[in-house]
């Protein structure tokens, strides 16, 4: 696995609790992006990243847009989360999403990402996010 970090991204979170099982998160604010490496705690039986540790990642997505969200503070809670898987990612990969924010109301926040690897989008996912920036 190489684990060269591609320019513009930093580790995101703390990685305590659930995150530090699933290991380190990466974002590009700047980009909109974020970003892993899939390791041995993210592989199902046959040798490919988990669909659970893709829809792990994907719920991710709200890190990328946040500060396009209010002051980006505030704790925005996954509403609905889906992910159409489109080819396997395998250990050692950099799996990179591209993340747009779609829209902002009053009380949801809707984003979209495709995720991709060695050049071919490998999973694309949808979310919705409660927004709790109005009324803090």
């Amino acid at each position: 696995m190489t684990d060269k970090l591609p320019d513009g991204f930093e580790p995101y979170g703390d990685n305590a609790g659930f995150g530090a099982a699933f290991g380190p998160v990466y974002l590009d604010s700047a980009n909109c992006a974020m970003g892993f490496f899939v390791g041995p705690q993210h592989l199902n039986p046959i040798g490919g990243c988990h669909g659970g540790a893709m829809a792990t990642f994907a719920d991710h997505q709200i890190a990328a847009v946040r500060h396009l969200v209010g002051d980006g503070n505030v704790h925005l809670p996954t509403v609905s989360l889906t992910v159409d898987y489109l080819a396997p990612a395998f250990a050692g990969d950099w799996v990179h999403a591209a993340v747009m924010l779609v829209k902002v109301t009053r009380n949801l926040v809707f984003s979209q990402a495709l995720i991709t690897t060695r050049g071919n989008i490998i999973a694309r996912a949808s979310a919705i996010y409660r927004n709790y920036t109005a009324s803090a």
